[in-house]
This record gives C-alpha cells, structure tokens and sequence, in this order.
C-alpha cells in the first residue's frame, strides 16, 4: 500500500512518540484522569491515554475546556495521547487544534459501544461511516503538527475489519489501537477478545497496532504481543483493578489507595472519579465487607476516603488473622484482576453459599445487617411511590372539578371538556390579566441529543400543568425553529404538538416585550423574587445541562441588561440534612408550576412545596407565613 508523504511523516513521528512503549493506559472515561495516570507511569506504563472528551463541547462550552487543559497541565505526563469523541470534520480539526501544544498525538474514538454514544452519533456507530471517517483523519493529519490515530472495534468478518483498517491508514491514521470485540461484545455479552482479528489487522498494516482485550496480567501482555506481533498493548479495566499490571506485582490495596488519593491532593478530579477507582480497586474486599460500600458510597471528600481506606486496611487485618479470604488464589485485599464470568443460576447460588460458609461469624452479621439495610430502603422508596402514586390520583380528581362548570353536564364527554380547556388557554393568551411566562429556547444549539430529548419532555409537562390549570398562564416559546431538533423531539413525543395553545417564534424575547417588563429567572441570581404578577413577562431559559455549569442564564441575563431573579428557596425552605447534595437548579416545568401556583395563592409556601421536588434535599420552614 502507497502511502503519502505527509502520511509517512506523521508516521515517523508516532514512532518517536511510540518509541519502544509496549505498555499502555488505555483511554477510559472519567478513569483515565491525571492524578491516574500519574500513579500508571510510577507502576510501569509507557504511554497514557487521557479519557475521552467531548470534540463539540470543549468548542461550545469554556468550563469544560478549561477542565481539559487543567487534566493536560502536568510536563510530566508525556507521551501523552488525547482522545476525542466527534462526528464531523471540523470539529475533531477544531477540538485537535485548542489540545496539540499539550500532547503528542490526537486519538479520535471509534471504539465506544455504549448507548451514549448511539445517541451522540460517535464511537462504534460510525464504524460503518467509512466516507465520513476518511475525511476526519485526513483533514485533521493534513493540518495539525502532530500525529492522528484512532481506536476501533473489529466486524464479525475479518475481512471487513482488515479493510477498515486499511481505510483508516489510506487517510493519514498513524497508529491503529484495535480492541478485539465486536459493538454488540459490551455487559454480561463482553465474551473473549479476538486476537486473530487484530493479528491479520498487523499483518496487512504499515503502521503501528497497538491490541486491547484479554488482558488480566502481565503474562497475558507477553502472550498477546507473543501472537499477534503488535506494537503494544493497552489495559484498561485490569489495571483499574491492578495499577501494578505492567510491572507484574499484586500489592495491597490500601498502599495503592493511599498513593492514588495522595496524587489526587496534588492534581485534584471530581470526587466521584475517585470513588469511582475506589469501588473498582476494593471489589473484591468490598464483597467481604458490604458496610463499608454504603460508607464509600456516601464519602463526601478525600478525608473521608482516607479513613474509610484505613477503617477496610484495619478489618482485613484483624479477619486475616483469625480465617484468611483468598480470591482468585489471593488476598482478597491485595491488587489483582477483576474476572468476568457468566455463570447459570444453579452455579451462582452454589458460589454464594460456599462464600458464606466461608465468612466468619462477624462477616455474616455484617452481611444480615447490609441486607436488611437494603429491604428497608426498598420498602421507603415503594412507599413513597406509592404515596405520590395516591397524590397524583387526588389532584386529578380535583382538576376535574372546574369551578366554572354549570352543570355536571359539562363532563359529560372528553370532547367537550377538551372544548372548555381550549377556551381558557386562548382567553389567557389574550388576557392582559394573564400570567406571561416565556421560555428562551435559544440554547438548544449548545445542547447533545439526550439533553434535548429531556428538555422536550420538560415543555410537554409544562403544557400539561398549564392546560390543567384553572387560571392557565400565556405561554410563549422564544428562539424555537419547526426545522429544529428540538421541534422534532417534541413533535415525536407528544401527540398534536402543532396545536399546543401557545406564542411560538424563531426571534429572540427581546424583540417581543419590553426590557424593563423582562424578569429572567436563574438559579445563581444574587436577588429573590418576592413576588409574581401580570405586569412581568417572566423568561425561563430552556436549557437542559449535565455537565452542570454555573451562571449560564445569570450572565445571560447579564449581557442583555435585564432584571435576574431567583425563586425564594432559601427564605422559605431549609435543607433536610438527610440528603448528600442540594440543589435549586429546577426544570422549566417545575419552575413553571411554582410560579402558576404562587400566582393564583399569592403563597409561596404552599407555590415550593408544590413544585420543588423532595430530592432536591428541601423542607418547607413551619415557622415562615
């Protein structure tokens, strides 16, 4: 095969990055962070792999991309491969771009089977998009200064997966990271790797190829490089179990816990990766000790981490003495593989016996309580399922009774009580009287198709909650194109969408009312609102963030030059202290139902316990009128 000059000097380029690196960290979401990788390169890996971040959002979202470059900032972390998740050309091109001064090579994911990635449209679901793919690489090869390569899964035929292989390499990919399964091979379906697949892949390519899967140890790593005759191998789920794997070690847990969160002083990650690589580094003792799972579930910051890692250390010390546990032929607290198995119903129950004869008198007391724990939790939450259940069932009956019926006659059939719902919705969006509540709906473009699709289910219960209102609010839907996505969702989830008795327009509110009527409500406003009437237009930004940003709609709010206020949580409510986060960032619809029921009560106690939700952590002050 031909390869280009530029192609050819990319090449030599991942071979000084490559070098002689046979051990590899393989990318891993919310895994692979710095703190990680450090504590890897100390324990024997060559080259890392950061996890794999978002090409769109690190162009859209500035906190994100800060986040990037802080998980980049470490000089010592190099060689080092960035790996990004993208669907277009310009975008891998763009992302590449902000990240090649802190890497070594850009690594673009075509390996992710999970089912984020089906709705994202990236990963293993473009492995059929082989145009599409041409184009990426060659279009970021051809620009950046650095080498591009790309990490795949195999078809079932081998054929098909030597000659999208090849595909890749024709477009300028410098090294090619082949995990050995198939996109259906993920779960209780992951099955073996297959190492034959990813030999003819070697066998037919230039460039280098670096294996992933049926690594367990460090004689597996030999074994595969032994038959396949790869460049490299990368680990991913063992050495989550086992930083120890590239130098074929198995030290205790706790030594290897204590570094990690020692590390993870110095280059600081969102506490839930840490409990994260903590649940994954003492699964097997975790299973011995079922207490202190719920007690590393509800850890809070590193101190906690750090005692709760001392409290296991001194329990495995204490139980070693007296009826040693082994797993796997070892300690089951010291580093070692975590083996997947599939096991028929009959085998599993026979396991689960032998490992409780197994157990001390002490353990099995422990594990009664741990289970008696979780039937109690499981009573709590269908007791509150069915309470809501009973209260949703109150409050339909009671929106059934409209004030303004003559006669019982009137809901005599749907149809006409349909009629009269129709009538209040058109009379309130001519009413001056009316509550105006309008939602910006301009932020959709910055949005991924999951946060979408909930934000569309957020508009039909808003819908829902006005129509069944006995004073409905006027409606308007700002910044909202019929050619949009979230049009389309919204068509597709709720049945005569077109007709919805609502304001829709692709302007901006601002060419609608006045600025100084506009009240945009935010969660990170500096002032309360005290109070809702029809003389505002009250502006809810649609927006639908996981990755939780801050003061997005404030500093809409701000660049417009328009009044921000917060609804009144604080004055009115107080945390439950059972909760282990709080928050006030609400939906559209629940925000939209605290300000229809304040309007028509006029009492914003009886407007929060109606639309603010029990998870968010909040009780109702008795002593506040």
């Amino acid at each position: 095969m031909l390869i280009s000059s530029a192609s050819s000097k990319k090449t030599k380029s991942i071979n000084h990055v490559l070098g002689e690196s046979k051990y590899i960290l393989a990318p891993m979401v919310d895994q692979s962070e710095l703190a990680w990788r450090i504590l890897a390169r100390k324990y024997g890996a060559q080259l890392c792999f950061t996890p794999m971040f978002n090409a769109n959002v690190i162009l859209k979202d500035l906190t994100y991309r800060k986040k990037v470059l802080k998980d980049l900032s470490c000089e010592e972390d190099r060689p080092l491969i960035v790996q990004f998740c993208a669907n277009t050309p310009e975008q891998l091109l763009e992302a590449a771009k902000i990240v090649q001064p802190f890497c070594d090579a850009i690594d673009l994911n075509l390996g992710c089977p999970q089912h984020i990635a089906r709705r994202g449209h990236f990963g293993a679901f473009l492995q059929d998009s082989w145009e599409l793919l041409h184009k990426m690489i060659y279009a970021a090869n051809d620009v950046l200064d650095i080498p591009v390569t790309a990490k795949i899964r195999i078809f079932p035929e081998v054929e098909k997966t030597v000659a999208y292989a090849k595909m890749l390499e024709s477009a300028g990919c410098s090294m090619l990271s082949v995990h050995g399964r198939t996109i259906e091979q993920k779960g209780i379906m992951t099955g073996l790797a297959d190492w034959n697949q990813v030999k003819e892949v070697k066998k037919n390519l230039q460039i280098p190829v670096i294996s992933n899967g049926n690594i367990q140890n460090l004689e597996d790593i030999h074994q595969c490089i032994e038959q396949t005759g790869v460049d490299g191998v990368m680990v991913a789920e063992s050495h989550l179990s086992n930083p120890c794997i590239f130098i074929g070690e198995n030290p205790s847990v706790y030594k290897m816990t204590k570094e990690y969160l020692a590390l993870v002083r110095i280059h600081q990650c969102p506490i839930s990766f840490v409990r994260s690589h903590l649940f994954k580094l003492w699964v097997h003792t975790l299973k011995v000790y079922p207490d202190f799972q719920l007690a590393l579930g509800r850890a809070q910051n590193l101190d906690d981490m750090e005692n709760i890692n001392d409290e296991i250390n001194q329990a495995c010390q204490e139980d070693d003495e007296a009826c040693p546990i082994t797993v796997n032929g070892f300690p089951h607290y010291v580093c070692q593989p975590y083996v997947r198995t599939r096991k028929h119903k009959e085998e599993q129950d026979e396991s689960e016996n032998k490992t409780e004869r197994e157990l001390s008198r002490n353990q099995q007391r422990r594990l009664l309580r741990y289970q008696r724990k979780v039937e109690t939790l499981k009573f709590k939450r269908k007791s509150e399922r069915e309470r809501r259940k009973e209260k949703r069932a109150v409050e339909k009956l009671n929106d059934l009774t409209l004030e303004s019926c003559p006669s019982p006659r009137t809901h005599s059939t749907s149809k006409l009580a349909k009629s009269l719902i129709n009538c209040r919705l058109k009379e309130a969006m001519q009413c001056i009287d009316s509550l105006k509540v309008c939602v910006d709906l301009s932020w959709t473009n910055s949005m991924n198709n999951k946060e979408v699709s909930k934000l569309a289910g957020q508009i039909g219960r808003l819908y829902g909650s006005n129509r069944k209102a006995s004073s409905p609010a006027s409606l308007y839907f700002t910044g909202f194109s019929s050619d949009s996505h979230l049009y389309q969702e919204c068509t597709r989830k709720h049945n005569g969408f077109e007709n919805y008795k609502i304001t829709v327009t692709e302007n901006s509110f601002l060419s609608l009312f006045d600025k100084e009527n506009l009240i945009y409500l935010s969660p990170d406003a500096e002032i309360e609102l005290d109070a809702v009437d029809a003389s505002h237009i009250y502006i809810l930004g649609g927006l639908v963030d996981e990755t939780v940003r801050k003061q997005l709609t404030n500093d809409r709010a701000s660049e417009i030059r328009i009044s921000c206020r917060r609804l009144p949580i604080h004055t009115y409510m107080h945390r439950s202290g059972h909760h282990h986060s709080y928050s006030t960032v609400l939906a559209i619809n629940q925000v939209f139902d605290i300000l229809l029921s304040y309007y028509c009560t006029k009492n914003w106690r009886e407007a929060l316990m109606k639309g603010m939700p029990p998870r968010k952590g909040f009780l109702i002050n008795e002593d506040v009128s």
